[in-house]
């Protein structure tokens, strides 16, 4: 995906407005993402930038006393 995005970014000329994000959600996630997103926007050139919740997502979840099914998910990915 990231790929498509440069590619249409150098095409427009717009590459110098292309931020990579990376939204931690801490104790849920696997280990290396957020170094994964780094080396790919360095790799194209990219600003990377980083952000944590206040509150983690489980604790999210159980805040709201529902949480992501078949239905609605958290990730579509």
């Amino acid at each position: 995906m990231l790929d498509y995005v440069a590619e249409c970014a150098r095409a427009a000329d717009v590459t110098s407005r292309v931020v990579v994000l990376h939204n931690n959600l801490g104790r849920a996630e696997w280990p290396g993402p957020e170094g994964l997103a780094k080396e790919q926007a360095a790799h194209y050139g990219f600003r990377f930038e980083e952000r944590h919740r206040a509150q983690l997502l489980l604790e999210e979840i159980r805040a709201r006393g529902m949480g992501p099914d078949a239905r609605n998910r958290y990730c579509t990915s």
